[in-house]
């Protein structure tokens, strides 16, 4: 079996090893983290861990969380959720899951193990709990990774090393987040697989983007039926611009998008027009486009 190499300092950090090397300047432990960092656990009240805001897992079953909670009823917390000193408690990086359910379950007390890390390291160290474990739905994935190119600020080379997957697998992934909010539920909730997603973003139109996911769900078409029937969509729409852009050397436009995505951070659309083509870099407000002005001057 081939692993992925894994994110940042990976799960050696995760479950502990090389803690004191990871200490930020100036760091200052607590006591419960002093004593952690010397018993490799110790016992937090539930109420002084607070989720983490950027937390990569957005949808938590509620089947499953009672089903968590019963077990932890029954048996108790078996894996120490881990933890960062913030201001005025802790914060989770990883074992969200462990923490309602345990709350559930009536505990005032949860195992932790507290770690010194900066918001990257703590997001980094969620996907790789999260990616490791497999649980992770698509567009949660795709999220995280946006947060930690766009808003964390780390490289896009980087962040290909970090997660041992490539740019373009990469910004394939967060192009899931341009679908309709109504498809990306379906990718949540695994109604629609990833590779459907991938395959109705071939359409320019979000319209029609949700009328063939419906069809997806209702008929249970396969991700090879969705291509081919973007492709009749595209090819029968009439315009000229699709036509043209059909005509494209699809490897070149990949390489193309690709190449923007890395110098911008942001995956570019790519349209035919007559017998060229349109570039269109989307931005969301002045900020955004602030940071799409320094990426080019630097």
């Amino acid at each position: 079996m081939v692993r992925k190499p894994a994110l940042g300092r990976g799960l050696a950090a995760l479950l502990g090893e090389g803690a004191e090397n990871g200490a930020p300047a100036g760091y200052e432990a607590s006591a419960e983290a002093q004593r952690a960092r010397s018993t490799g656990v110790v016992d937090l009240s539930v109420n002084v861990i607070q989720r983490n805001p950027r937390q990569p897992r957005r949808a938590f079953d509620p089947a499953a969380l009672e089903e968590l909670a019963t077990s932890i009823a029954s048996v108790g917390v078996v894996q120490p959720v881990i933890v960062r000193e913030i201001e005025g408690g802790y914060e989770l990086i990883a074992g969200e899951r462990r923490w309602r359910a345990a709350q559930k379950a009536g505990f005032t007390f949860v195992p932790a193990i507290v770690r010194a890390a900066s918001d990257v390291e703590s997001l980094e160290l969620a996907l790789v709990e999260n990616v490791v474990r497999q649980q992770l739905n698509p567009v949660d994935e795709a999220y995280a990774l946006k947060v930690l190119l766009e808003d964390l600020g780390v490289t896009q080379d980087n962040l290909a090393a970090r997660v041992g997957k490539s740019r373009s697998a990469i910004a394939n992934k967060i192009r899931l987040l341009d679908l309709p909010g109504a498809v990306q539920e379906s990718l949540s909730s695994g109604a629609l697989s990833e590779g459907h997603g991938r395959a109705l973003l071939g359409l320019s139109e979000r319209g029609k983007q949700l009328q063939l996911a419906r069809r997806v769900l209702d008929r249970g078409l396969s991700v090879r039926q969705v291509e081919d029937e973007v492709r009749r969509l595209n090819e029968g729409s009439g315009s000229r611009g699709v036509r043209a852009q059909a005509s494209f050397d699809s490897e070149v436009v990949e390489e193309l998008k690709e190449g923007l995505f890395g110098l911008l951070g942001v995956m570019p659309r790519i349209r035919g027009k007559g017998h060229g083509g349109v570039i269109e870099v989307p931005f969301k407000d002045g900020e955004e486009l602030q940071r799409l002005l320094g990426r080019l001057h630097s």
